[in-house]
């Protein structure tokens, strides 16, 4: 699997949702995406400023809320995470 420091990759079941988050990502982080077996990766590009991580993951949890999903799995530093969507808006 990806183990690149600046490199997170989050998995996503439909195609659909790959779009909607690459253009929400695109202007500000480089990236890339790949089908693998039975889903999509969507990866994106962060500096070592921790700073750019954390508004990174931000976005990504807003994407989530935003599209209805209830939680995506991301890849960082090699270990697998759940991203859930905001408890506030998940009950909205």
């Amino acid at each position: 699997m990806y183990e690149l420091d600046d490199l997170v990759l989050f998995e996503l079941p439909v195609y659909a949702d790959v779009d909607a988050l690459s253009e929400r990502l695109r202007p500000r982080w480089r990236g890339w995406t790949r089908r693998e077996d039975d889903l999509w990766l969507v990866a994106a590009e962060v500096d070592a400023d921790p700073a750019d991580l954390a508004t990174l993951l931000r976005e990504v949890e807003a994407f989530v809320a935003d599209e209805g999903l209830l939680a995506i799995r991301f890849c960082l530093d090699g270990r697998f995470h759940v991203m859930e969507a905001r408890a506030l808006e998940r009950a909205a």
